[in-house]
């Protein structure tokens, strides 16, 4: 008994937004923060423009890096926890949102190009994360879908690069060529 069918299984790849894309803007964060401490610790020790109020200066010093820190880490754990990729036999579909989903789809067939897009940030400083631009001619919200913070960019390119046009090619075959 021969079976002539290939065994293939199905197309379900899922991912999320990386943390590691946040990377670089919490180098920048500790570098500020370091810029605001030294500067409360130089008008401490060295001025005597803060004489008589040094716990004023301290306070908004540290209501500074609060709000600093606070900032980073809610665009962090929402990035992180609300942003959502997944990429199927047929479509690639983008969600994000928290109190109100945002689900973008794209049909592969309908992909004209993918463009990997990777910073020296991205490359040095946020672990290799990267967005993949996807363009299409038949898209209504713009003609692309960005997405954005990728962990194994490439790899995930190579998914929807050859999901694309493998679909294509089947759709090809059954159609009785796609010459046009």
């Amino acid at each position: 008994m021969s079976d002539t069918t290939q065994n293939e299984t199905p197309l379900n790849v899922e991912w999320s937004y990386s943390g590691k894309a946040l990377r670089s803007q919490a180098l920048l964060f500790v570098l500020l923060s370091l810029i605001l401490v030294g500067g409360g610790l130089y008008a401490s020790f060295f001025s005597d423009l803060f004489q008589y109020s040094y716990f004023w200066a301290w306070i908004g010093i540290t209501s500074g890096l609060v709000l600093l820190w606070g900032y980073h880490f809610g665009v962090y754990f929402y990035r992180t926890y609300t942003i959502h990729y997944q990429l199927n036999e047929r479509h690639l579909c983008s969600y994000r949102g928290l109190f109100t989903r945002v689900r973008d789809t794209q049909e592969l067939v309908h992909i004209d190009d993918v463009r990997l897009v990777m910073t020296l940030f991205d490359r040095v400083f946020n672990g290799g994360v990267g967005k993949l631009v996807i363009f299409s001619a038949t898209d209504r919200t713009g003609e692309k879908m960005v997405l954005t913070g990728i962990d194994n960019p490439k790899e995930i390119f190579e998914h929807i690069n050859t999901a694309r046009t493998t679909l294509r090619a089947k759709r090809s075959i059954l159609t009785g060529g796609g010459g046009g």
